[in-house]
């Protein structure tokens, strides 16, 4: 049988498609975003009982780390679509992990494709929380889907960082990272939780087609040379191939041997540390904490 659906967003309602119910009663999803403890307190930060840390011991604290997210889709592998939804939200994850939309009176049964774009926000994006009118502006103008302000520190050096990212992206058919399951479960009088999980180390990682990289700051340091600020552009300088330090003499890794970034099969439009940062970055949201999404860039 067919039943009505009704839906909120926050902070403002959300117009979605119908979908069909059934005799197995219905629930509801709240999609909830967050950039886990990286987000609020930075790096180093423990996670399940395991630091994750910079190999070259840099700390790295975060003052921003707005990310516009939406158009969130969930649907079956039936074809059956349970909600598609075209607005668009900034949220700012240093702040917390708001419920940017939610969803009622959905057919209590596995949704298995659920997806997500990454996009810069359209002119009518709904803002979550205290979001700045003048860095929302800024991510429209010039196209952004990620704004991130912060500062690392290592001995005695401190470096400031504002970096806005252009790589839009789409992820679909994303697995469940509590129970590796397709999707999300709706349940008959309850509320599934679908959490678009930002990994923030992917930002700093040092090798692409992975879930385990080194994170790494030192060659983001030397790109910014004598100034006390790094700027995305200032990583063009760095090659992936020949890393160099202050002194522009070759860095190394833990072991002693030249530090060399690996793109993996990763495509990267120059062999520079700003194209690995932006290839390496736009992989970063995942569903339920660890779950994989196919991520395609737009």
């Amino acid at each position: 049988m067919n039943t009505a659906m009704r839906s909120t967003a926050l902070p403002l309602a959300l117009a979605v498609a119908a979908c069909s119910g059934s005799d197995g009663g219905s629930g509801a999803v709240a999609i909830r975003i967050s950039g886990e403890g990286a987000a609020k307190t930075g790096y180093p930060y423990v996670k399940n009982g395991a630091e994750i840390r910079f190999v070259d011991d840099w700390t790295v604290r975060f003052s921003k780390y707005l990310v516009s997210v939406g158009q969130v889709r969930l649907a079956g592998a039936d074809d059956a679509v349970a909600f598609a939804s075209n607005e668009v939200f900034v949220a700012d994850l240093h702040q917390g992990d708001p419920v940017i939309l939610a969803v009622s009176d959905l057919e209590a049964r596995r949704w298995e494709r659920l997806s997500f774009r990454v996009v810069a926000p359209p002119t009518d994006a709904k803002v979550v929380g205290a979001v700045a009118a003048e860095d929302v502006a800024r991510m429209q103008r010039e196209n952004l889907n990620y704004w991130i302000e912060g500062t690392a520190e290592k001995g005695g050096r401190s470096i400031a960082f504002a970096w806005g990212l252009a790589n839009p992206t789409r992820a679909t058919n994303c697995s469940n990272g509590i129970d590796g399951t397709e999707g999300v479960v709706v349940r008959n009088n309850a509320t599934a939780e679908a959490e678009l999980t930002f990994h923030l180390d992917h930002l700093f990682w040092d090798t692409l087609g992975t879930e385990v990289a080194k994170l790494r700051f030192e060659p983001i340091a030397a790109a910014a040379g004598d100034d006390q600020a790094a700027s995305l552009d200032e990583l063009s300088k760095q090659s992936l191939s020949d890393l160099r330090d202050l002194d522009r003499e070759p860095l190394r890794d833990e072991a002693g041997a030249r530090l060399v970034y690996n793109p993996g099969s990763v495509p990267l439009p120059e062999q520079s540390l700003r194209s690995f940062m932006l290839a390496a970055s736009a992989g970063q949201a995942h569903l339920n904490g660890l779950g994989l999404c196919t991520i395609t860039r737009l």
